[in-house]
């Protein structure tokens, strides 16, 4: 049963995980991995899941903050750093060797004397249209001006909005041969170092694109299956776990938690456990889902800024641990019951108020 000592909710990170997934998709891509770290690696720490992808032979990173781009140079000089935004910081790029996205056409006609000495990442705008361009005769205006130039275009990419999804539409496969075709038309005026275009979704479904030689992963790198049935092999990297902290009996008609959110129907044993969503847990998280205590299942009823409360039996006692995420119940599950993405769920994670602990790769 549990432990004498009431510990704090606990957050382990399995860097074994993300170093064994990270060699997987080395080896089925000829190395042609980039590591996504933003917001600091999916909230796994930016430093450590570096660290640990750099073991594993990555030397490609991607992130969206300049300010992850620079801690990354600081603690790695033979790397390539790719800042998925755009930014006009030009100094600052030089600087730290930081290949930058091109925003659009406009952007290169009104910044082309700042745009030397940096490399660029030509992006093709895709049903995401955050930036990038958005014809054919834009990517090869900017090749051309580029050229003429001496601007070092030396990536180009896009993103697929629709990977993770199987719709009759077939939206993620017209998305694909649009982009293929737009890709095809750039290469035969361009030769390009970088060609990257997959997330963990479109990786899963299609293995590496042909005429491309990097795949761009994020979550799946993190452990969690990007779609349902995706045939991939990964290890989970997350543990989330807390305690036990007493057992409530309640009569028929007796609540529990703001505003009676649980109301007992029948004679009820609950579990109160130190985990809630100033922790980071998501509301969505308890409705109809559960936890697994002594290797089974038990309902979530309600949820509070420090609490939980589950429906348990006479298995289940003070001081017992209870996971919401693990090796068993993956982050991944919940995302496939509609709780909210994978990210989004590790995202909230609190380091501040959970004990974070981390499995080293020789742990």
């Amino acid at each position: 049963m549990g432990s004498d000592k009431m510990e704090n909710a606990k957050l382990r990170i399995d860097l074994r995980a993300i170093y064994k997934n990270a060699t997987r998709v080395l080896k089925e891509t000829d190395g042609g991995l980039i590591a996504v770290v933003k917001n600091n690696a999916y909230n796994f720490g930016l430093e450590r899941a570096v660290e640990t992808f750099y073991k594993a032979g990555v030397r490609v990173f991607a992130t969206t903050s300049l300010k992850e781009c620079i801690k990354m140079r600081d603690l790695y000089e033979d790397i390539t750093i790719i800042s998925l935004n755009p930014a006009k910081e030009f100094d600052l790029l030089r600087k730290y060797r930081i290949s930058t996205a091109i925003a659009n056409l406009d952007f290169v006609k009104n910044n082309l004397e700042d745009m030397k000495g940096i490399s660029w990442q030509l992006e093709w705008a895709g049903s995401m249209r955050r930036s990038g361009c958005r014809s054919k005769e834009e990517m090869s205006e900017i090749l051309s001006l580029a050229r003429d130039n001496n601007i070092d275009i030396e990536g180009v990419w896009t993103h697929f909005s629709w990977a993770d999804e199987f719709d009759q539409d077939k939206t993620y496969e017209r998305e694909r041969e649009i982009w293929l075709d737009a890709l095809a038309a750039a290469k035969r005026v361009h030769k390009f170092k970088f060609i990257h275009a997959q997330n963990s979704a479109s990786f899963a479904r299609d293995g590496l694109l042909e005429g491309h030689n990097h795949v761009r992963l994020g979550i799946y790198l993190y452990g969690c299956l990007p779609y349902k049935d995706c045939p991939k092999k990964l290890d989970h990297a997350i543990n989330l776990s807390a305690r036990v902290l007493s057992i409530i009996h309640l009569d028929p008609g007796q609540s529990i938690g703001y505003c009676s959110s649980f109301v007992a129907k029948e004679p009820t044993d609950l579990a109160v456990i130190n985990m809630g969503y100033g922790d980071g847990l998501l509301r969505p998280r308890i409705k109809n889902n559960d936890v697994q205590i002594n290797k089974k299942r038990y309902p979530l009823v309600s949820l509070m800024m420090s609490h939980t409360v589950a429906i348990v039996d006479e298995d289940v006692g003070p001081g017992d641990e209870v996971y919401f995420y693990g090796h068993d119940i993956p982050v991944h599950e919940y995302t496939f019951k509609g709780v909210a993405s994978n990210s989004e769920q590790i995202s909230m994670l609190n380091h501040r108020s959970l004990d974070v602990d981390y499995i080293e790769i020789d742990g």
